[in-house]
């Protein structure tokens, strides 16, 4: 290869980024690509689907038996089922409260109500989900997920812009990353993509500081809340390190030339970003801390379990073709049954992108694609749990209790798409110039080409692996649900935990989350920050773990009666066979469904009572019941007894900390009461008590979100007047 070839290759690129023609080019390329991903997601835009393998609830009860679904032949995924089972009844009742005027601060439908809101997954205040209030939110996942396509390769070519590239080079880079492995694969669950998308944005705002542009501070501010406020941690926890380490390359690279530091910019830019995501992001400290995982801690078989699901050398041959090991679409995914799914090690941005990447080294090595390339080497040693892993499992708080460091694939796509497209670039610089004319021809020619190899990889692969249902499918309405939505008691759906597996799909009943779909109270549930207190109260009344081997976020509870199970106000049970158990309640069948038949459970405590104030668990008929009515998603509102002898009140709602209790226009102390619950000391002349689940986390977090909006739009001013 000619010196002047890769002279040309490393030139500075000056691409007159302020000229009309230059606006009206990149325009043209931000219009054509976001063309592109409202084309891709089409069939849930304009046609009938959703983006959910809703498919697998074919074979759950009681669908499999009251609703004809068609089915899938797609294999058993529990990632892709996570989209099924947390994500939509997530955003549903999120939904479905901002409709009714409130925010879903707390959920009272899962594990006898928890705080939704300390569920960063919830991301009850990332602006892009406040359009599902608007529209049907089975269309609206389909939506927002073009549109978070659209937004990340729109922010990769404008921070490609600013770095110097072509605009072939721009859209390159922008279909690379926006159509790789891990948006692709990890759609189904849209937070991690949500938070992926502002990864270029933040490098931008960084570029923007050092360029001496004053909009570069709210861009990198509002990038970085964004990935905070979309509500994956640990993908936000990886775009604020490669933002920071990003950031300290070029703070380096400027005390070496003797420039300006902009050590303002970049300090203000992070402080604003942290009083916008505050809001979501303390509520979301406070859960971790009262969860299992924020009492868990690095231990050597925890870093075991990483080393188990890391990345190993035989799956590079992935990167060349995603589906060497199988795919679930054709049922052959081999990975699937020692644990690993097929998006948890998917890194793969097409064979030209690799090959860009490998021929930017010679005839491209600028800082800017040392860096990209440095940064996918780093990202492969970690996804592969080497050295630094360790490292950073043992000593950087949090990081390591995320999730496999396989997930900094994610971080690899961006940096593969950006190194190739500056090996794209260097070759497009360095083709001759006979002519002007025919070397712009030369240039479109090669670049096309390069473009439709990359389209032709990725597309049709994208479009084949991601699943869609018809929206009708989804969480249909049965006869045993509608009996189940009438229920005034909690509900348990005995659901074997030996049926959960990684290979094939259970043969379940109503699985976690079904009952926050459908707006029914259960005492299961299925989250990863699910409150420590009320999982360990489970386990005393299951004598034994109730989470599946395979899932240790699930609760499947299997005893229809006990002591707890009464006391949590369960009235009926939905169950294939008869609920197993001994206790001194009565199991009386109400009525048989198809593969499903409904129990009912007598007598069991009522959700509000008054009794003694003693810690055990007084017997039903000892107790005095009050009248008891919800009033919200976060509000009850409890007509007290007037012939009562006991002034102490226990509701049977989870209690933590944020419950506050009204009477008679006074406020009273909520505590906890028998063991997880929540009770009140009322007083003799009291009639009706509130209670209001009103978090000093989330007050706290809006008023400092509030400074935050406010430094905004003080910077948008001075910019303004500027």
């Amino acid at each position: 290869m000619s010196r002047s070839f890769v002279a040309a290759g490393r030139s500075v690129y000056n691409p007159g980024m302020g000229t009309q023609s230059d606006r009206t080019y990149t325009t043209a390329l931000v219009g054509a690509l976001a063309l592109l991903c409202v084309l891709f997601w089409a069939d849930c835009l304009f046609g009938p689907n959703a983006p959910l393998a809703a498919g697998f609830q074919a074979q759950m009860e009681p669908w499999a038996s009251e609703a004809d679904l068609p089915g899938t032949d797609r294999q058993w995924s529990p990632l892709l089922w996570d989209g099924v089972a947390q994500f939509y009844p997530w955003r549903l009742f999120a939904a479905r409260t901002m409709r009714s005027g409130e925010l879903a601060l707390w959920n009272p439908h899962q594990m006898c109500g928890y705080p939704f809101v300390g569920n960063g997954q919830s991301a009850l205040f990332y602006p892009p989900n406040w359009l599902l209030a608007l529209v049907d939110v089975k269309w609206g996942l389909g939506l927002l997920a073009a549109l978070h396509y659209a937004l990340a390769a729109v922010l990769i070519v404008l921070f490609c812009r600013r770095l110097g590239l072509s605009h072939l080079s721009c859209a390159f880079a922008a279909i690379a990353f926006t159509f790789g492995g891990f948006m692709v694969t990890w759609t189904e669950l849209p937070t991690l993509i949500n938070c992926l998308a502002w990864l270029p944005g933040a490098l931008l705002g960084v570029a923007l500081i050092f360029a001496g542009d004053r909009r570069g501070a709210i861009v990198l501010a509002v990038a970085l809340a964004m990935t905070m406020l979309a509500g994956h941690l640990q993908i936000a926890a990886y775009v604020w390190a490669v933002a920071g380490g990003y950031a300290l390359v070029r703070l380096a690279w400027a005390a070496y030339r003797r420039r300006a530091l902009h050590l303002k910019a970049l300090g203000g830019s992070v402080a604003i970003a942290l009083l916008l995501s505050a809001v979501q992001l303390l509520p979301s400290l406070e859960l971790a801390a009262n969860s299992p995982r924020g009492h868990g801690g690095p231990s050597q078989a925890g870093w075991e379990f990483h080393q188990r699901v890391a990345l190993q050398p035989a799956e590079w041959i992935a990167f060349l073709d995603p589906d060497a090991f199988g795919s679930p679409v054709t049922g052959d995914h081999q990975l699937t049954r020692f644990g690993i799914t097929y998006p948890e090690h998917c890194g793969f941005v097409g064979i030209i992108t690799l090959l860009l990447a490998v021929i930017g080294v010679l005839v491209c090595r600028t800082r800017h694609s040392i860096f990209f390339l440095i940064l996918a080497a780093l990202c492969i040693h970690l996804a592969m749990a080497g050295t630094v892993a360790r490292l950073i499992y043992f000593h950087v708080p949090g990081i390591g209790q995320a999730g496999s460091f396989a997930r900094l694939l994610s971080v690899f796509t961006f940096a593969v798409a950006m190194a190739g497209a500056f090996g794209l670039d260097g070759i497009l610089r360095g083709l001759p110039k006979p002519a002007e004319g025919r070397h712009f021809l030369a240039r479109t020619a090669v670049g096309a080409a390069a473009l439709l190899i990359l389209g032709l990889e990725l597309l049709p692969w994208a479009h084949e692996f991601l699943p869609k249902t018809r929206r009708e499918h989804v969480y249909p309405l049965t006869p045993a649900i509608e009996q189940l939505m009438a229920e005034e008691g909690r509900v348990l759906e005995v659901t074997p935990r030996a049926e959960w597996g990684m290979a094939e799909a259970p043969y379940a009943v109503l699985p976690p989350n079904a009952a926050t779909a459908y707006g029914y109270d259960s005492v299961s549930g299925y989250d990863s920050l699910m409150l420590i207190g009320y999982r360990a109260w489970m386990l005393r009344a299951e004598g034994e773990e109730v989470a599946p081997a395979v899932n240790g976020n699930m609760m499947l509870p299997e005893r229809a009666v006990g002591e707890r199970q009464a006391l949590a106000g369960l009235g009926a049970v939905l169950a294939r066979t008869r609920p197993r158990g001994e206790g001194p309640q009565e199991v009386v069948l109400e009525s048989s469904h198809g593969g499903t038949a409904l129990y009912r459970i007598a007598p069991v405590l009522p959700r509000a009572f008054m009794y003694d104030g003693a810690d055990e668990v007084p017997d039903a008929s000892a107790v005095t019941p009050a009248q008891w009515r919800r009033s919200g998603a976060s509000s009850m509102e409890i007509t007290l007894p007037q012939a009562r002898t006991a002034q102490r009140l226990c509701v049977t709602e989870t209690f933590y900390p944020g419950w506050s209790a009204y009477a008679q226009g006074e406020r009273r102390e909520v505590r906890q009461a028998l063991e997880v619950f929540c009770g009140v000391d009322t007083e003799p002349d009291d009639t009706k008590v509130r209670l209001v689940f009103e978090p000093a986390t989330v007050r706290v977090g809006s008023f400092l979100a509030l400074l935050g909006i406010a430094a905004v739009a003080a910077l948008l001013t001075m910019q303004r007047r500027n």
